[in-house]
């Protein structure tokens, strides 16, 4: 087995990967081949760790979105409630 070709492949997969996922152009395949390449005992361990490493932001960015969307409807959840307890200001007064 060439290890030297085996490895530069395996980086070049984490390296598009990574690059897809940092550009915000990902789906589910590119996270789902970023967790394989994670696995400790299938792959070099500083592969592997590195694949966790970038694993992990990704986690944690998506986490921050599902959060960042949740807070936008609520917030405009609240913008329509005071809508409708506003006066229209159309009143004379």
């Amino acid at each position: 087995m060439d290890f030297q070709q085996y490895y530069l492949e395996l980086f070049e997969m984490l390296n598009a990967t990574c690059k897809k996922i940092a550009s915000g152009k990902y789906d589910d395949t590119d996270a789902d081949r970023l967790f394989e390449l994670a696995k400790h005992p299938r792959y070099p361990a500083f592969l592997s760790e590195l694949a966790e490493s970038f694993g992990m932001m990704l986690v944690k960015v998506e986490a921050r979105e599902f959060r960042m969307q949740q807070i936008i409807e609520d917030l405009e959840a609240a913008k329509a409630r005071l809508e409708k307890c506003a006066p229209t200001g159309d009143q004379d007064t």
